[in-house]
């Protein structure tokens, strides 16, 4: 009897049952956090579209000047395309791929498993 009253090592046994809990909410606030990260860069890439297609007119320009700043956002986000349509008012669209960071690609038969996201603003072309 007295040793089923013993309550020596229950710290370390609740302490095992609670870092995988730990871990996995951990890790699910980081991948919010990338994620949140990755919608805000989409925003910014689709600003500065919007301003050089509004001062060059150029869709050219406008994508790569919204790749470049896709391209510096970080290894987890990837371009897929800017899209402007109209000419004197526009709308420029980012498109990016944001990835599961904790997810391997090795799981997935097809590489890394992400989610896509599109930002767009719209102007006018200054004359």
């Amino acid at each position: 009897m007295k040793k089923l009253m013993n309550e020596r090592g229950s710290a370390t046994i609740e302490f095992l049952g609670v870092v995988p809990l730990i871990f996995t909410v951990m890790m699910i606030a980081w991948q919010f956090i990338a994620g949140f990260h990755g919608l805000m860069i989409a925003e910014s890439a689709a600003s500065e579209a919007a301003k050089v297609y509004s001062v060059t007119a150029d869709a050219g320009e406008a994508t790569a000047a919204a790749q470049n700043i896709v391209d510096a956002g970080g290894s987890y986000i990837s371009f897929a395309g800017a899209p402007i349509s109209g000419t004197n008012e526009f709308t420029a669209a980012v498109n990016v791929n944001i990835d599961f960071v904790f997810l391997p690609a090795s799981m997935f038969g097809g590489g890394k498993p992400s989610f896509s996201y599109s930002a767009d603003t719209s102007g006018k072309v200054i004359k």
